[in-house]
């Protein structure tokens, strides 16, 4: 082993923002919106960032090699966005060309130029990073150290109840046990076991899928509140945006979102925000389904609650669905977004 320390010589010294939720929380949409701000690339999902948090975590990885090999690969990665080296063509991608706001200024870049003076333009410029994670804030560390004053972490939360259906679809054999599905697991017996549950992996093998939902969701949301509560993970660098409150008033949370950014919006903002249909009149009205429904928002958003609600106390074994209405007060009493009036 060796005696000396890893460490990354004259990094780059731009933002670096980082959108973070659980699976289901509406990432994707905040990562784009991100995007739409000045002198901020388009989003990007690379799961190294999830591995290397996870791991050392997990005590698999030092927390030095983890903080050099986030910087080396958030340099990396900026560096050959700039370059066009990983420009995203795929049509139906949404780091693609169709969802960036200016597309064929993000596909010219196939034939730009290399070297030292991109590097220098990025840091001159201040072209920050758009890194999409997943369910990483608790254990945030190895971002914190590797970044420092330039990390611009976002939060991004979601209802509990919302998001139990898309985690017990997500969980189903079918899906969780594909060969391309590239979450990092531990081995529990044989039993395929998601990171954050490593501490409780045979309570998670050995329940139904509705249940492992309800466990997940309900661990991650409170280890996310034990976090908030403790102010570990606070201040400047840190930002939460409830999804409900943005897709239903947009213009106040991307206000808010530009001055912790520090960056005004571009002209593309409202392109973007026309492709992700917003503002909504109901919460769940994705960019397809918008123009379909006939109820009122209210009478919307009750009925979707309602009908997740019930399949909760339907599916869900009865000790874990009491634990879970605890989570969703305790959510309310922090977060109290739209939903929290139909508790």
């Amino acid at each position: 082993m060796s005696q000396w320390l890893l460490k990354k010589f004259d990094d780059f010294s731009n933002d670096v923002i980082v959108v973070d939720g659980l699976w289901g929380s509406g990432k994707q949409l905040v990562s784009t919106l991100v995007g739409g701000f000045d002198r901020v690339e388009h989003f990007k999902y690379n799961p190294d960032y999830d591995y290397l948090c996870a791991v050392s975590y997990l005590g698999s990885m030092n927390n030095n090699a983890t903080v050099t090999l986030l910087q080396l690969i958030a340099g990396r990665n900026q560096y050959y966005n700039l370059i066009g080296r990983e420009v995203n063509l795929r049509w139906r991608d949404e780091t693609g060309p169709r969802f960036h706001p200016t597309p064929f200024k993000f596909v010219s870049r196939l034939f730009s130029k290399d070297g030292e003076g991109i590097a220098k333009k990025i840091d001159e410029q201040n072209i920050s990073n758009n890194i999409t994670t997943h369910c990483i804030y608790p254990i945030a560390t190895p971002i914190v150290d590797a970044f420092g004053d330039r990390l611009k972490f976002i939060e991004v939360i979601r209802h509990p109840l919302h998001l139990v259906t898309h985690w017990s679809r997500f969980l189903e054999p079918s899906r969780w046990r594909r060969v391309r599905e590239i979450n990092l697991t531990v081995d529990c017996n044989g039993y395929k076991v998601p990171w954050f549950a490593s501490s409780w992996a045979e309570k998670f093998a050995k329940a139904k899928t509705f249940d492992q939902a309800l466990m997940s969701v309900d661990f991650l949301c409170n280890w996310m509140i034990d976090v908030v509560q403790s102010e570990q993970y606070t201040g400047s660098n840190f930002h939460f945006i409830q999804f409900e409150k943005l897709v239903l008033d947009p213009a106040t949370e991307l206000r808010l979102l530009g001055k912790f950014l520090g960056r005004p919006q571009t002209k593309g903002m409202k392109k973007i925000m026309r492709q992700n249909a917003i503002p909504r009149k109901n919460i769940a009205d994705g960019p397809k389904m918008g123009q379909n429904y006939r109820w009122t928002a209210l009478e919307k958003d009750e009925k979707v609650y309602t009908e997740a609600m019930t399949m909760i106390h339907r599916e869900g074994s009865a000790d874990l669905v009491t634990a879970f209405t605890k989570t969703i007060k305790r959510y309310n009493s922090i977060w109290r977004g739209p939903l929290a009036e139909f508790e």
